[in-house]
């Protein structure tokens, strides 16, 4: 019998339910191309957006070294999407206050997202006259 956590249905559940926890938080809009992960099987869009909404949902429980970790885990499945980086930035820099990894990822974020965000780049300005 199949785990429930691989079962369409339950995915489908858990993306609903963590969605909620993307206000004020990026979220993903372009589809990603496939990667192999290391059971050879795929990373999907979906995939994707499960690993991000469940990092969000760690750090609305305080849990932000899991939500990071999570998001590490999703970059390397998928380096190429943005708002694993960017949400990595903000867990980086707010709650573990690691910068470098912090100013690292907002980079990472404006190159693939191609984005002239305003207040990334403040925020980009600000790590790096704080790591001087």
């Amino acid at each position: 019998m199949r785990s429930p956590v691989m079962m369409p249905e339950y995915r489908t559940l858990v993306l609903l339910v963590f969605l909620g926890a993307l206000t004020g938080c990026a979220g993903l809009a372009a589809p990603e191309q496939g990667r192999e992960e290391a059971n050879g099987e795929p990373v999907t869009m979906e995939d994707v957006v499960a690993i991000n909404n469940q990092a969000l949902a760690l750090k609305e429980q305080g849990r932000f070294r899991e939500a990071a970790g999570l998001l590490r885990t999703g970059i390397d499945s998928s380096p190429e999407t943005p708002e694993l980086h960017y949400n990595l930035a903000v867990i980086s820099e707010l709650y573990l206050l690691d910068l470098k990894a912090a100013l690292l990822h907002y980079h990472h974020y404006r190159e693939l997202s191609g984005s002239e965000d305003k207040q990334v780049a403040g925020w980009i300005a600000d790590l790096e006259r704080r790591l001087q």
